[in-house]
């Protein structure tokens, strides 16, 4: 998109050779993972090590944007249904898991998210430790903490962060609160002053209120210096897929499902046809910054929006062959953003027991054969496809 990829790919990796070699051999190692899983469906209980560890280090926020499906106006953790979670992942348990996925396969990293990762306690300790361990990690953010951070930022080219940011400054304000846009831009900006700066993208998420303004959004955070911005899709459902997962939790694995309703809204009110014209002016700009959607094309967003019990591409969950998700608790989850079934703890075993342990064999042998009623939003089924094709 805009000047080709091949071009783009070039000059990130003039920026960010090491960064782009792992990114690199993480393409290769993962495309081989997918032909393992489909030519040994008998092996669900021997699965090589995770390539991919998403810790969950808290569930604190600095922000309360309405849209969030923790902390927003019908998020898990402000409704009246919330449950008591611990406040952050213990710093023990956060270094066993890096040192001991080290031991367990060479090429692997991390994905840092909360809550707000950056609210972490030992987020500086944590970051040396990954520096120490030349472990490349993805740090997930709303970036008002960055500042906080520079110095163990600096200097670490095993960091990649991943911005939230919803439009320019008025529209941002709206979504995101006062004062936000600019403290966030100014910190990326803090970031790339340095002589070595990471690489940044943006998440964009896609809303009625901030369709029109995707052009000049981009525009300016181009302008700013960012390596990619992702237009994200809004995580929505409806009332009867929240009641179908429901049943089938209960039906099928005797649990209790309770975290979807943060996702459960009336509609999602997008304009596909106003989401085309701001991404075909997108495309004109030829912007040497790659720009992308998990749609293979813009129309698609009608599918996403009005047929909701289906994924316009993808039904397979490749993601249970690939990631390990770890919450604040150190419990395993087969499923971050609904993690109402659980893996056993990390407290208690080891990453082997639990990636290959008879828990997880159990999901993996009942997800080849039907997905769950919250799955077709995901983005995960986006983004572990083998066939992944985006804008």
């Amino acid at each position: 998109m805009h000047v080709s990829q091949t071009v783009q790919a070039a000059r990130l990796f003039l920026k960010y050779p090491a960064f782009m070699r792992h990114l690199a051999a993480y393409k290769v190692q993962s495309y081989k993972r997918y032909c393992w899983t489909l030519k040994n469906p008998d092996k669900d209980g021997r699965v090589p090590p995770p390539l991919i560890y998403k810790l969950t280090l808290n569930q604190a926020c600095d922000l309360r944007c309405p849209m969030c499906f923790l902390w927003g106006e019908e998020g898990v953790y402000t409704s009246e249904d919330k449950k008591p979670v611990p406040h952050e992942l213990d710093w023990q348990l956060a270094q066993k898991v890096i040192l001991e996925a080290e031991r367990t396969g060479k090429h692997h990293s991390f994905i840092l998210s909360g809550g707000e990762a950056l609210l972490y306690s030992r987020f500086k300790d944590l970051a040396n430790l990954l520096k120490e361990r030349r472990a490349f990690t993805s740090i997930i953010t709303n970036g008002g903490g960055i500042g906080k951070h520079l110095d163990v930022i600096e200097d670490n080219p095993y960091l990649s962060f991943y911005v939230s940011l919803d439009g320019t400054k008025e529209v941002n304000e709206v979504l995101r609160g006062k004062g936000v846009y600019e403290k966030v831009t100014n910190n990326i900006k803090r970031l790339k002053a340095f002589r070595r700066p990471p690489y940044v993208a943006i998440l964009f998420t896609l809303q009625p209120e901030n369709v029109g303004v995707l052009y000049e959004t981009c525009r300016e955070l181009v302008n700013i210096g960012v390596d990619r911005v992702l237009i994200n899709l809004r995580w929505n459902l409806s009332k009867a897929q929240g009641d179908a997962y429901e049943r089938q939790l209960q039906e099928d694995f005797g649990a209790r499902a309770w975290t979807h309703k943060g996702y459960i809204t009336p509609s999602y009110p997008v304009s596909t046809r106003e989401f085309i014209t701001q991404y075909e002016k997108i495309k004109k700009a030829r912007w040497a910054v790659h720009i992308s959607s998990y749609l293979r094309k813009p129309e698609d967003l009608d599918v996403y929006i009005n047929e909701g019990h289906r994924n316009p591409y993808n039904n397979f969950c490749y993601k249970q062959w690939l990631r390990m998700d770890v919450l604040t608790d150190g419990q395993v989850t087969p499923c971050y953003p609904y993690p109402d079934l659980k893996f056993d703890n990390l407290a208690d075993k080891s990453i082997d027991q639990i990636w290959n342990g008879e828990p997880y064999k159990r999901f993996r042998q009942y997800i080849r054969k039907k997905s769950l009623p919250v799955c077709s939003k995901c983005c995960a089924l986006y983004l572990y496809d083998k066939n992944r094709m985006m804008l």
